[in-house]
């Protein structure tokens, strides 16, 4: 058994965040009698909820299966490159988050380089021109491909958390 978060939203704005117990071998999901009450007051009146669970970094979504709450736990990767390929794939929520810092740091840093190698340089010709737009260049990508990861994993979120 193992302790994840629980996140549950509705239209009308509340939202309900606690800890349950997971069963991680059949991804059977329990929540305590609290809970359980307030989701039986809360269909009285309300549609149907968002309901996720974060475990291991992954937001997945939780479904009622015969009155019984469950999740499909993904599969973990293989030992070796494929584990290497797997975390680059699909990342967890800590390795997005460093990721976004890496590229961050990357893309003001080429920014920076090319505003202190244009400042730098003695003479102006073609080459110093071509260096200081492939710097400048460089970091408007990295950011952009930032801003990409960002999206994509908004979009997943939202996809799978409806």
């Amino acid at each position: 058994m193992k302790l994840a978060k629980v996140k549950i939203e509705y239209s009308s704005g509340t939202t309900i965040v606690d800890r349950v117990t997971l069963d991680a071998t059949t991804g059977q999901v329990h929540l305590a009698p609290r809970v359980l009450g307030l989701l039986g007051k809360m269909e009285e009146s309300e549609c149907s909820p968002s309901f996720t669970l974060e475990y291991m970094g992954f937001i997945l979504p939780v479904t009622n299966v015969g009155g019984r709450y469950a999740v499909t736990i993904p599969a973990a990767p293989g030992p070796g490159w494929r584990q290497i390929v797997h975390a680059i794939k699909t990342p967890t929520k800590d390795q997005r988050q460093q990721n976004g810092r890496l590229l961050h740091t990357l893309s003001a840093a080429s920014i920076v380089g090319a505003v202190g190698y244009a400042h730098s340089a003695s003479s102006w010709d073609p080459l110093t021109a071509v260096n200081t737009i492939a710097l400048a260049a460089l970091g408007v990508s990295i950011m952009v491909l930032r801003l990409f990861q960002y999206e994509r994993r908004v979009k997943w979120v939202r996809r799978f958390s409806r």
